[in-house]
Parts: structure tokens; C-alpha cells; sequence
């Protein structure tokens, strides 16, 4: 089976992903006037991350939002505890 990739031209770069909700993440963060390509991509590694391991049926464009706004506090914290704050605000 071949598998999808995603390409978003941003700037001067090409940005591939294989997950679309990864583009969307992106496009969250652009959105918040993010700029910084290389932070921007740790934001979408860490959503990522917690959308896909988390038990429940995830809202991904509230977590991002929670998480990009609230990004110095959650860059290095457990994805648990993160999920936990996530769904202790919704």
C-alpha cells in the first residue's frame, strides 16, 4: 500500500507530513501568527503526539489551540499531564 504524503509550501521551504492532521496543526500555528518554521514544527510534533496516543476522541483543533497558546508551559511536560490540563479546561 502506498502511503500519502502532505506537502505544505510555506515561505521559500516544502514541508512534507504524512498525516493530514499534521497540516492542520500547521495551519493552527500559522493562524496564531507563528512564524518560525522550527518551532512551528515542534508544535505540530508535540500535538501530534498527544492526538495519536490519547485514549479519548481528541478534538484536535482545541488541543492545538491549547497547547500552541499555552506552549512554554507544556513544551516539556508528559503528554499525560498534558491531556489531563487539556480535558480539565474543556
Amino acid at each position: 500500500m502506498q502511503e500519502p504524503k502532505f506537502i505544505v509550501q510555506y515561505g521559500d521551504r516544502d514541508i512534507e507530513f504524512s498525516f493530514g492532521s499534521q497540516v492542520y496543526i500547521f495551519h493552527t500555528a500559522v493562524l496564531r501568527d507563528i512564524t518560525d518554521v522550527d518551532l512551528i514544527l515542534e508544535m505540530v510534533s508535540l500535538v501530534q503526539d498527544c492526538y495519536i496516543n490519547d485514549a479519548e476522541r481528541t478534538p484536535l483543533g482545541a488541543l492545538a489551540d491549547f497547547i500552541i497558546e499555552f506552549w512554554d508551559e507544556h513544551k516539556n511536560k508528559p503528554r499525560s499531564v498534558i491531556l489531563e490540563e487539556f480535558y480539565a479546561n474543556l
